[in-house]
């Protein structure tokens, strides 16, 4: 299995996170619940955003401007959801802002990565590595 499929399949998977949490969100579930709920959700997505940063990202990155750049602009999304969690944490803020704003980038940036990352790494990066770093 490539890199790029085993991210695909980790996207549903997450996705099902993504919905379970708008759920919770559309039944009022309190704060408190929604942060502990939340953990599980910025655990798999930080996960998945590392094995991406890793083991994709990295030699992308090196293969031309354009995938640079475009990687570039993945890795930052990583990182605002990344800060948006840390926000979800903070007990004194009511969560559903910073998760809705989570469930909506990510859901977007799952959709990017599938029609403009994974394709151009097939394209750019060898078949070997593709299979080769998936772990």
């Amino acid at each position: 299995m490539k890199i790029t499929e085993a991210l695909e399949v980790e996207h549903e998977l997450l996705r099902q996170m993504i919905e379970a949490m708008s759920q919770w969100l559309t039944e009022s579930v309190a704060p408190d619940k929604l942060r502990e709920r939340a953990i599980m959700l910025e655990v798999a997505i930080d996960d998945h955003a590392a094995r991406e940063e890793e083991q994709l990202f990295a030699s992308l990155s090196a293969c031309s401007n354009s995938a640079r750049e475009l990687v570039n602009l993945m890795e930052m999304v990583h990182t605002e959801v990344r800060d948006l969690f840390e926000q979800v944490a903070n007990p004194a803020r009511d969560p559903k802002e910073q998760l809705w704003t989570i469930l909506m980038l990510t859901t977007e940036h799952f959709t990017k990565e599938e029609t403009g990352v994974f394709p151009m790494a097939e394209r750019l990066l060898d078949a070997d590595f593709l299979d080769v770093h998936y772990s």
